[in-house]
């Protein structure tokens, strides 16, 4: 490789690392949910062409990114999942949208979904949601053989007498649901408990062992695959910086904390911008 080409390399590559240029994106990202949101509107052809043309220039923003990207890093752009998933976002939107392909115009709207890649925050989010998926399959598990077993029980209890909600397995099943979400669940108990009156003893285990048990244990799994993703966000960034951590080491204890400091730093900062303007007034 000749100097000045890999002069631009590492200029271009300096460029990418630059946070004005993430931030550049995601202020894109933004303008293109709004103008998508407003194309849904019945607007006259000037105003829809205008929006046309500010899509298609987000569009045109997007590709560059893309294209910065595989100049840059090469090979090493489809060992990251994420940029995987931005290549085919966008890939999607320079499909035709005419003939039978016309549904793809639709799936615009994905380009949104580029927020996750942009905001750090999102991505680690995202990534604790597939890391709670082993845990969370278990305890979906657990919840469907009581779904499964308080639907059998319903139908041969209260099958006969109130059909409209416990009349077959389907219709149990989302009687158990609604029941679950706490979601107008007390005029189906009161339906029940007027031909039934210890009903209450089946609704109040049922939700009991779902709503306040079940459900919480997925909510707790979810808290510590976020905490785990947090963990190895750091430990990446770490090792960018040549420092070589083990599991529970106090650096990785102190950059977690580091971590915690500055969101709450930015949130208090956050909170004395809002205030100000108020306190003027």
């Amino acid at each position: 490789m000749l100097d000045w080409e890999y002069s631009i390399l590492k200029t271009l590559e300096t460029l990418l690392g630059d946070g004005r240029l993430s931030g550049f994106i995601i202020a894109v990202i933004l303008l293109n949910a709004v103008v998508l949101g407003l194309m849904t509107l019945d607007l006259s052809p000037a105003a829809m062409g205008l929006l046309n043309l500010i899509d298609q220039i987000c569009l045109a923003i997007f590709c560059a990114e893309l294209a910065l990207k595989l100049i840059v890093w090469r090979g090493r752009f489809f060992r990251d999942g994420w940029n995987i998933f931005d290549f085919i976002v966008v890939g999607i939107a320079l499909l035709p949208t005419t003939g039978a392909l016309s549904v793809l115009r639709a799936l615009r709207v994905l380009r949104l979904m580029r927020l996750l890649t942009a905001i750090p925050s999102m991505r680690r989010v995202i990534n604790g949601m597939f890391v709670a998926l082993p845990g969370g399959a278990s305890v979906a598990a657990v919840l469907f053989v009581m779904y499964y077993v308080g639907a059998i029980i319903g139908i041969s209890m209260f099958g006969e007498t109130v059909p409209q909600h416990f009349g077959d397995l389907g219709t149990t099943f989302f009687t158990l649901f609604k029941m679950m979400t706490l979601e107008g669940w007390p005029d189906i108990a009161s339906v029940v408990i007027e031909k039934h009156p210890r009903a209450w003893i089946f609704f109040v285990v049922f939700i009991v062992f779902t709503t306040f048990t079940t459900l919480n244990l997925l909510f707790g799994i979810i808290v510590d695959a976020m905490e785990q993703a947090k963990e190895t966000d750091v430990r990446d960034k770490l090792a960018e910086q040549g420092v070589e951590i083990s599991d529970g080491s106090s650096e990785m204890r102190i950059a977690v904390i580091e971590e915690d400091v500055k969101a709450i730093r930015q949130m208090l900062t956050d909170m004395a911008r809002a205030k100000g303007p108020k306190a003027e007034r």
